[in-house]
């Protein structure tokens, strides 16, 4: 009975031994490797959608902690349209990716079917191979901006850490890679291969529909949520935008200009520097145009909504948005408007002379001089045009913003501004 039974446990151990040869070979410590890079990714591609929605609700009041300069700027990158994919942020599709592809990596450490465990790793490679040919593409985005993005730049060093950590973990060497992906594909068309385990393309399929099907859901909801933008149909509002009979809004050469002087679209806001929504459109709206500086011509005017500069009044509102105005006209003769203008608003809520000087010896200007400058009657005389322009135009509120000539509504949605801006550049020619 003893030598029974030791006979069928040395044939259970050859069996075992037979199975696990059978199957593909892990590595481990690579596989913690591509761990900790997926894990590196979720925390930047969090950080990354994360701005963008802080961009996207609360607008550029200040830079983030990865601004330095406006060449070294995530801000820029993800207040463009290049940080979405979709309809929602790139590098929330970046998060999923590297939830799956880390959670493979973990499965392929503590998992004891390797079979299983590789057909995961197998896929999450595939995955990093295409996130790095889209890195690329994003690279190309950024060359385009003109702007060094480095919480970008660290997701794309991590989807290159996995597409050689994965397949390290699979026991394949760089050189055999093209050879294992030949087998994988053999196996799944049923032809001959030298595979030692099963694709599971269905299975591989079905996982990531969920994954990335549940996870545009949850972030779109969140985003209609937060933005207030459930049922909006972009491409309807464009549309509808184009509808609109084009008028005539010429602002002349005397106000200030951000982009390009000479550009063909022409884009004048009329604000008022006491408005708490005109303090939102500086924030929110400029971000949204950065990655068409070279295509527009952005002219702010001033519409002071203070009867004691506005005829157009007949009761007070903002009484200190007259002064506010005059100083930026200052601002511009003294060479530092759209600084001046975004620190205006900024301290809306202390607008008033002590701040205007403030501010004027902050840049090193003469504080008597910029005093003087803004009780002269030509600078009066200026906030004056550009009230009665918006009267000639209708302007009934600030801001009020008109792209070559017809008025722009839901200026506070990123995405929408950037469409039409795109479809006035397309129908340019």
């Amino acid at each position: 009975m003893a030598q029974k039974s030791k006979s069928s446990n040395k044939k259970g151990r050859r069996k075992e031994r037979a199975r696990r040869a059978q199957q593909p070979e892990i590595n481990t410590k690579a596989l913690w490797g591509a761990a900790i890079f997926a894990g590196i990714g979720v925390a930047l591609s969090l950080y990354a959608t994360n701005l963008t929605y802080m961009i996207a609700t609360g607008g550029l009041d200040g830079a983030s902690g990865c601004s330095i300069n406006d060449w070294i700027n995530c801000d820029l990158a993800h207040s463009s349209s290049y940080s979405r994919l979709m309809g929602i942020p790139v590098s929330w599709w970046g998060l999923l990716f590297y939830v799956f592809a880390g959670s493979a990596a973990l499965n392929g450490v503590l998992s004891k079917n390797r079979s299983k465990a590789a057909s995961y790793l197998t896929t999450a490679w595939i995955l990093s191979i295409f996130s790095v040919l889209f890195s690329i593409y994003k690279a190309t985005n950024l060359v385009e901006l003109r702007v060094l993005c480095p919480v970008c730049v660290g997701m794309y060093a991590a989807n290159i850490g996995l597409m050689f950590t994965i397949p390290a973990g699979l026991a394949q060497r760089v050189g055999a890679w093209a050879s294992f992906l030949s087998s994988y594909l053999s196996k799944i068309r049923g032809k001959e291969s030298t595979l030692l385990f099963e694709p599971k393309p269905v299975t591989m399929l079905v996982t990531l529909a969920v994954l990335f099907g549940v996870g545009w859901v949850v972030v779109k909801n969140y985003e209609d949520r937060i933005m207030n933008t459930s049922g909006f149909d972009l491409s309807q509002q464009v549309e509808n935008h184009f509808r609109q009979r084009q008028i005539l809004v010429d602002p002349g050469d005397e106000p200030a200009v951000w982009g390009n002087p000479d550009a063909e679209i022409t884009i004048v806001e009329f604000a008022d520097f006491q408005c708490p929504g005109c303090a939102e459109a500086a924030a929110r709206f400029k971000p949204a145009l950065w990655e068409f500086r070279h295509d527009v011509k952005f002219v702010f005017m001033n519409y002071p909504l203070d009867i004691q500069i506005n005829d157009q009044m007949k009761n007070q509102l903002h009484s200190q948005a007259g002064g506010a105005a005059r100083a930026s006209v200052c601002a511009q003769e003294f060479g530092d408007f759209w600084d001046f203008h975004d620190e205006l608003f900024r301290n809306q809520v202390s607008l008033g002379m002590p701040l205007y000087l403030r501010m004027a010896e902050r840049r090193g200007w003469d504080t008597t001089e910029f005093a003087a400058c803004m009780a002269r009657d030509d600078v009066t005389a200026r906030v004056k045009s550009d009230i009665a322009l918006a009267g000639a135009v209708n302007v009934a509120q600030t801001p009020t913003i008109y792209v070559d000539g017809r008025r722009l509504g839901y200026w506070s949605i990123p995405e929408f501004v950037q469409a039409v801006v795109r479809e006035a550049l397309r129908r340019k020619g």
